[in-house]
């Protein structure tokens, strides 16, 4: 079984434990995975201030347990690329729920509402809002039932709250979304 980590489950519920959570799932035959795009989101300065010290010691841990910068390697990186029709799926959902990111009336629409201002849009970070939830539903999809999403992102859709992902897209196939509460229980973790 993989599971498929989403960045707040790193930045709010394990925290102070991602070693320890990372063992127990290797430990269990298990595997806690991310993304390149979940990595680049616990990055600061991507969506989280650069001088926020916790910010880069989480970023740091994960980093060094991805990539064995220690010595031990417990995170597994997925890449899409490397799992059949994932790119395709991941194309999809974006389309779906974030296409009228490309359109300028109304883009102009939601600015003159207030919603979002010329310098959002102009962020690095706009076009790729909630693209690590996509990613990890685009991977369970086409991987029938070896991964389970870890999340405490209700699904909603960047500035369209009514929409949800979860919901209108990841229920209608039956992919496990966990929170990170239920995933810590499953997994037999105790605080």
């Amino acid at each position: 079984m993989y599971y498929l980590v989403d960045t707040n489950v790193f930045l709010h519920a394990i925290c102070d434990e991602i070693y320890t959570v990372a063992n127990l799932c290797k430990e269990n035959n298990q595997e806690l995975t991310i993304t390149e795009t979940i990595l680049k989101e616990l990055e600061p300065g991507y969506y989280l201030e650069i001088e926020d010290e916790t910010v880069k010691e989480i970023y740091n841990v994960v980093h060094n347990l991805t990539f064995g910068t220690m010595g031990i390697k417990i995170i597994r990186l997925v890449k899409l690329e490397e799992i059949p029709g994932a790119k395709a799926e991941l194309k999809k959902i974006r389309k779906r729920f974030y296409d009228w990111m490309k359109d300028p009336n109304y883009l102009r629409h939601l600015i003159e509402q207030g919603k979002i201002s010329n310098d959002d849009i102009k962020k690095k970070s706009f076009r790729n809002k909630d693209m690590g939830e996509c990613e990890l539903i685009a991977i369970a999809t086409v991987s029938s039932d070896e991964y389970q999403i870890v999340t405490n992102d209700k699904g909603r859709v960047f500035l369209h709250p009514e929409q949800n992902l979860f919901n209108e897209y990841a229920s209608e196939l039956g992919l496990a979304v966990l929170s990170s509460a239920e995933w810590l229980r499953q997994i037999g973790h105790k605080k």
